[in-house]
């Protein structure tokens, strides 16, 4: 397994690849004067949630970076119609400063992995036609590449700090699903997780894939958000 931080650190410059190409794809056009958006936090290590100032001195937003949730919306300006500027309180320099495509400025999630003395913060697309009711976006922070399988549907296959979204069953039912995860292990395939997933069509989940550093089992973080 590769050290934890550079596995965090490449499956957050990854997470959001397939959302990025439709996002520049629409353009430079009209600059949004602010951006709406939420947070959460992956974090093995359990450190205490952080917290930033998001937009200028006299409108800046304040909030707290979970774990267990996704906090928000928040609404900040931008500095120059562009940038997200993060900062810590008492502190006039940005800790973070995030590019907002137009395409961007709604229906955004910030998701903080720990790096080093700091964070790395990876953009994901969540409109509600892109992830819907009952799916599921699957980030796989493990160095195999894995296969999800829920009930008879074709596996869904996702590589090592890659992202995919496994949808929900169709129709309104509040239904309970089996589902195998397999991971690829010298070019062979292993069973490393059997489960039964509740599938809710009023919520969506991301869940973040990991190997334990304790017991080598796989693991699986996951937040949920309720769909308006």
């Amino acid at each position: 397994m590769p050290h934890r931080p550079a596995a965090l650190a490449f499956a957050a410059a990854l997470i959001w690849s397939s959302g990025s190409t439709d996002a520049i794809a629409q353009g430079n056009d009209a600059r949004a004067a602010t951006v709406e958006f939420r947070v959460t936090r992956f974090d093995p290590g359990d450190a205490p949630p952080p917290k930033f100032l998001a937009g200028d001195d006299r409108r800046a937003v304040e909030f707290e970076v979970p774990m267990t949730h996704i906090a928000g919306p928040f609404q900040a300006g931008l500095r120059d119609g562009v940038f997200l500027d993060l900062r810590r309180e008492g502190s006039q320099t940005p800790d973070h400063s995030i590019r907002i495509e137009p395409a961007e400025a709604k229906h955004l999630l910030l998701v903080f992995f720990p790096q080093e003395n700091g964070f790395r913060i990876t953009k994901v697309q969540t409109q509600p036609e892109r992830i819907k009711g009952g799916a599921r976006m699957i980030v796989n922070i493990t160095p195999n590449e894995m296969a999800i399988k829920m009930g008879d549907l074709k596996p869904l296959l996702i590589p090592p700090a890659g992202s995919g979204i496994l949808e929900g069953p169709p129709g309104d039912e509040i239904v309970s699903l089996p589902v195998l995860i397999n991971l690829k292990k010298d070019d062979q395939w292993e069973l490393a997780s059997t489960e039964q997933w509740p599938y809710d069509p009023r919520f969506r989940r991301f869940l973040f894939a990991y190997i334990c550093p304790h017991n080598r089992h796989l693991m699986f973080h996951g937040v949920s958000e309720m769909l308006e």
